[in-house]
């Protein structure tokens, strides 16, 4: 019984950091993903939302930790149907970092708990 809770503990752990990784230049498939590493202002919107993904679910509550993991696992295919459109990218990052922003907001102006 301690290993099977061990071993969803780990496999959550690892979904997790999954979910928030930055792109990894070096695996680019897509062409979204290889326009985001050419180009130095997307890529950065990349390392931004991932840092602020890491930050924010270590301030909110079970339900809504799940919330953000399941939007961050359905990024990449949402950011992916602009293609090489720069502008089109970086909205998608700026509405998928914006949940993560009000959350770092909110515990900078109330406290963690």
């Amino acid at each position: 019984m301690k290993f099977r809770i061990s071993a969803l503990i780990l496999t959550s752990a690892l979904s997790a950091a999954h979910a928030a990784a930055p792109l990894n230049c070096a695996k680019a498939n897509t062409l979204t993903e290889r326009t985001i590493c050419r180009t130095p202002s997307l890529l950065q919107a990349d390392a931004r939302m991932s840092a602020y993904f890491e930050i924010a679910t270590q301030f909110v509550a079970m339900g809504a930790r799940g919330s953000l993991y399941d939007q961050q696992q359905a990024f990449p295919a949402e950011r992916d149907r602009c293609g090489a459109g720069k502008s089109c990218i970086l909205a998608a990052y700026r509405k998928q970092t914006a949940p993560l922003e009000a959350v770092i907001a909110n515990v900078k102006s109330h406290g963690p708990f």
